[in-house]
């Protein structure tokens, strides 16, 4: 008797130690953007969307999350795809070139940004879902005219919060996608 439970003793211990590690998730926040086209508006002005400013706490590849109140949990398994940075700014360049009708905006790396150009800087404070079962988005944006290179034309706040209908980080990366479409709007109307 005592045989059989050290051998299913050891069976267990061996079936534990051989488990599998949970397997990384990458996130991408643009996959469901529009392309962004080639096709002719008429073009009243051109922004240069500078880098993005992120808080430091989001410079990191682990999706985060806030918990109980001001804690942060960083998951060793949800990653995003690229630098948060790279992929909040790729997905606003892209719904803002979709949704503005006057408007084209480029990139700050584009061969086009020139320092005479009207310019948008953004800052995040805020993005991430929370144990309280919303997501979160927050921050700041200026639009600098290019004829007042000292002085900014506008600084806006924006705050966007979503429910969680599911558990989980894909659908968290979904509204977080859905709030920069939120955002994109908001500039736009502030802009044109």
């Amino acid at each position: 008797m005592k045989r059989l439970s050290v051998l299913i003793l050891l069976f267990t211990l061996a079936a534990c130690s051989t488990s599998k590690a949970p397997m990384k998730q990458f996130y991408m926040l643009n996959s469901h953007t529009p392309l962004i086209s080639a096709s002719p508006k008429e073009v009243k002005r051109v922004v240069v969307v500078d880098r993005i400013l992120l808080a430091d706490y989001l410079k990191r590849p682990n999706l985060v999350m806030q918990i109980e109140g001001n804690q942060l949990y960083y998951s060793d398994i949800d990653l995003w795809a690229e630098s948060l940075q790279t992929g909040i700014h790729n997905t606003l360049l892209a719904w803002l070139n979709d949704k503005a009708t006057e408007t084209r905006f480029i990139a700050y790396d584009s061969p086009d940004a020139t320092g005479n150009l009207e310019r948008l800087v953004i800052s995040i404070k805020r993005f991430m879902p929370t144990d309280q079962g919303q997501v979160i988005t927050s921050g700041q944006y200026w639009h600098v005219n290019k004829a007042q290179t000292d002085g900014l034309t506008s600084q806006e706040s924006f705050a966007f919060t979503s429910e969680l209908s599911q558990q989980g980080y894909s659908h968290s990366v979904t509204l977080l996608a859905e709030q920069l479409l939120k955002l994109s709007h908001q500039i736009i109307n502030d802009i044109e």
